[in-house]
Parts: C-alpha cells; structure tokens; sequence
C-alpha cells in the first residue's frame, strides 16, 4: 500500500498541471474579466446559505462512514469517525484517480488510526461507498424517466439510458456479491488461487496468507450486511447528500442573479457527478467544464459563460475544496494522536 501511495505522489503535479491547464482554459475562454466581476456579484447572504448547505454533504456521507463503522464493531465515536473519512477523502481525491478506485487509499488511513486490519478496513469502506453511490444511480435513473415521460428522446440520450442501466446492474452486482454471496466469490478465488498454486513452484509460502487475507475480507463484508434494516436505514439517509448539493447550486444562482428552474438545477448536478471519475485529482477541472457547459445547457437564455463558470468554482468552494482542507487537517490530527499512543 505504502508503495501505491508514493507511485500517486510521483505523478499527482503531472496531473495536477493538467488540472490547471483546463481550470485556466476555462476562464481564459468565458472571459477573465466577466469571470472576475461575476465571481464579486455574489450575494454574501446566499453565497452563506450555499456553504451551510453544501457543506453538509459531508456530514452525510461521514454518517454512514460511523454507521459502518459501528456495524463491524470498530472503537470510533461520531467525531473520530468523520476524521478518518474526511482525512480518507483526502487521500482519495489527490491521487490522479478521480473519485474511483480510492477505496484502498481510504481503507489504509482508516487501518492505521483504528484497531482493524486492512481487510476489515477495506470492506468497511468498500461498503460504504456502495451505498454512497446508490443516490447517484437513484436521481440519474429518475431523470431517464422524467427525459423518457416530457422530453424527445435523442442518440446522446440513448446513450445515456444504456449508461444508467449499465450502473444500476453493476452497482446492484456489486453489492449483491459483496454481501450477500462473498462465500461463493471466496470459493472461486480460492479455486483460482489454488489452480495458480499447482502450476507455479515457490508460491506455497504466499498462497496460504493471501487466502486467509480473502477469508478475513469475506466475513468483513458478510458482517456489513448481515443486518437489512441498518442497510435500508442508510440507504434512505445517503439520498441527503445529493438534495443538499442541488440546495447549494440554487443558492449560489439565486445569488449571482438568476431565477434557476429546478430541472435545470437537477440534470446539472446529477450529470456532472459522472466527471468526478474522471482520471484528474478529484475530478478538478474536468468536472468544471462539465458543469459549465451543463449551465450553459440548461439555461442557455439566462447564464453567460463568464457566469457558468463562475458558479461552477463556487459550487466547488461549498461543496468539495474546503473538504480538502478539513481533510488534510483530519489527517494531520490522526497522526499527532497516532505518535501520542
């Protein structure tokens, strides 16, 4: 793991620079100065109310965090427990991964400040972010209906219903095999692992601890969704976080002057969510444009891009950069409490 993080560390600027290259590309082309005059126009009062709301997603998703955190039986409180996903979501979002395939960075913060090994760490996470990513497939698939019910169905949008179904199966596998038949996946891998284990010499030593390792993640995952009330319960809860980020759009377009409708305000949020898996730190700069070009999509009447762009910066100024702050901060503190132990 350790030499994960450091392969991420040698190519973040890579990414980073090309961050900084769309970010700057961005303003260039909606015009510096509407860009900076849009930035000033914003009303204090609701930029506020934008932050409260924003904010708050994480306070979401770190719920479910302590939720699974309780469920697998780790000593963490409330407070403990929203550090280490905020210090996790740190790791994740710097290394050039986007938002996918961070689960190992979040699992390995989590096992060193807590008493779990890593593969308990991991399926905690892991399930976890299952569930996390439910709201997104719920509010993508319940826009395919409304576009399906009230609106002419085109090849992109096509597409884009092949793409939700293509999610919803792969999010409802996933979390079908994770908890619910992990025994039958772990005898495959075990079979696997024993196939690989007659046909290559020297491998006796590592074969037996890598399948133990499997067995300790299976009953991890087994552990988290043994209980279907505590699952439906945080299903429900996580549905939140969208609601409270398309509050936070309304808010900084109510504020910068607007009178935003609230379709617009839907399919912007829901479909930019798709670029935070983009191969950039977090998502940043691609998701920017996505958003932009989504405002000036949905309200092409009424927004300039000098403004689109604007209020996607300001969308990421309450909803994720200071995230990143609160995050690095939560890491910081974990390790002064890990040398204090």
């Amino acid at each position: 793991m350790k030499s994960l993080l450091f392969k991420a560390k040698d190519s973040k600027f890579l990414w980073y620079g090309i961050t900084t290259v769309i970010f700057a590309g961005l303003i260039y082309f909606a015009d510096v100065g509407d860009f900076v005059e849009a930035i000033r126009s914003i009303d204090p009062f609701y930029m506020f109310l934008a932050f409260i709301s924003g904010m708050s997603f994480f306070l979401v998703f770190g719920y479910i965090y302590h939720s699974f955190f309780q469920q697998l039986g780790f000593n963490s409180s409330r407070m403990n427990s929203l550090k280490l996903f905020m210090a996790g979501n740190f790791m994740n979002s710097i290394t050039p991964l986007g938002q996918l395939g961070g689960e190992p960075f979040m699992a390995y913060v989590v096992s060193s400040n807590t008493e779990a090994t890593y593969e308990k760490s991991l399926s905690t996470v892991m399930s976890a972010d299952i569930i996390n990513a439910i709201p997104f497939v719920t509010y993508a698939s319940a826009g395919i209906v409304y576009i399906i019910l009230f609106s002419t169905i085109t090849e992109a949008i096509k597409t884009g219903i092949y793409a939700v179904i293509l999610l919803n199966i792969l999010l409802v596998t996933t979390a079908y095999l994770a908890w619910f038949k992990t025994d039958k996946v772990e005898a495959k891998i075990h079979e696997a692992l024993d196939y690989v284990g007659d046909k290559i010499k020297y491998t006796e030593k590592v074969v037996p601890p890598l399948k133990e390792r499997i067995t300790e993640t299976r009953k991890a995952f087994q552990k988290a969704g043994e209980d279907r009330r505590h699952l439906l319960k945080v299903t429900l809860v996580t549905h939140i976080a969208p609601v409270v980020q398309l509050l936070s759009l309304y808010f900084i377009l109510v504020g910068l002057g607007l009178n935003p409708h609230f379709v617009g305000i839907y399919f912007t949020v829901v479909l930019a969510a798709i670029a935070m898996f983009s191969p950039t730190p977090g998502g940043s700069g691609t998701f920017e444009a996505a958003f932009s070009g989504l405002l000036l999509a949905f309200f092409p009447e009424t927004i300039t891009a000098a403004t689109a762009v604007a209020a996607s910066v300001l969308f990421r100024l309450t909803t994720y950069w200071p995230g990143l702050l609160l995050g690095y901060l939560a890491l910081l503190d974990l390790k002064r409490g890990r040398k204090t132990r």
